[in-house]
């Protein structure tokens, strides 16, 4: 039993390795008009544009034996690309020891494979690319669909859209507010569609709350020490779905844990 424990996790890590040298290729290329993640087949080195062959091209090793660099040009490789890889392995292996071989499981990894090139590509172009919030909703209704029907209870299904509506709603009205007091943006429309997402997955109302909350209280937490730190001027944007992706992670592997928390913090339990 042991013994397949152990090989199974190695599959799974190596998969999740996999899974996230591809999320690399969404990143770098969904934000960049007139690139397609299908094409060019094979990828290509940003600075000078020469293809990456297989044996440079293989998750976290291939970023070792070059040293981190082009073999071609021999400009540095950023640290985005085994950070992403290792980032969606380690989490794969966690769902898996958490929900074990479960369709609960599979729904987490599809979360996971959404949320890592939203919160890279926010935190470093400061949007959110609509192409993977859509194919987050249509493949996300598809896994809570078949949920629904080995559940037999089709009010798992409503419960998921409802709040999925709701938590859209709610962190508009929470922009409509922000731009009316401070006279400015405070969140965009980008995070109203990941907020419709993240309640799409989680579908409970408690979720909805603690997302909000904790991603509110970590970015003002983050944005303050950006600040002392004069990374960031008081003016400056901060993206907001590095955030929201964490919190929403957390609730989804964590969530009795992570409300019985927030009930203790504001002294509700």
């Amino acid at each position: 039993m042991f013994k397949y424990e152990i090989g199974t996790a190695i599959i799974i890590f190596v998969f999740g390795l996999v899974i996230g040298s591809f999320l690399n290729v969404c990143i770098y290329r969904i934000p960049n008009d007139g690139l397609s993640i299908h094409f060019p087949h094979r990828s290509l080195c940003p600075n000078c544009q020469s293809p990456i062959l297989f044996y440079d091209n293989i998750p976290i090793i291939s970023f070792l034996l070059l040293k981190g660099k082009c073999r071609s040009c021999h400009i540095r490789i950023s640290i985005i690309y085994p950070v992403v890889e290792l980032t969606t392995a380690a989490i794969f292996l966690l769902l898996f020891y958490h929900f074990g071989l479960t369709l609960e499981m599979i729904q987490g990894y599809l979360l996971v494979s959404l949320f890592i090139p939203i919160a890279v590509i926010d935190a470093r172009w400061m949007i959110i690319p609509s192409t993977i919030i859509l194919t987050g909703i249509i493949t996300g209704l598809a896994v809570i669909i078949l949920m629904t029907i080995l559940k037999q209870n089709i009010n798992y299904l409503l419960q998921h859209i409802l709040w999925a509506v709701v938590g859209g709603i709610t962190i508009q009205g929470i922009s409509i507010v922000g731009r009316f007091v401070f006279r400015k943006e405070s969140i965009g429309f980008g995070d109203t569609k990941l907020m419709i997402l993240i309640g799409l997955f989680l579908g409970r109302w408690q979720s909805i709350l603690t997302v909000l909350a904790v991603a509110s209280f970590t970015g003002s937490i983050i944005g303050l020490m950006l600040i002392i730190s004069r990374s960031k001027q008081p003016h400056s944007q901060i993206p907001f779905a590095p955030f929201l992706v964490t919190a929403a992670t957390l609730d989804f592997i964590w969530h009795d844990q992570v409300w019985t928390a927030y009930l203790k913090l504001i002294g509700w339990q």
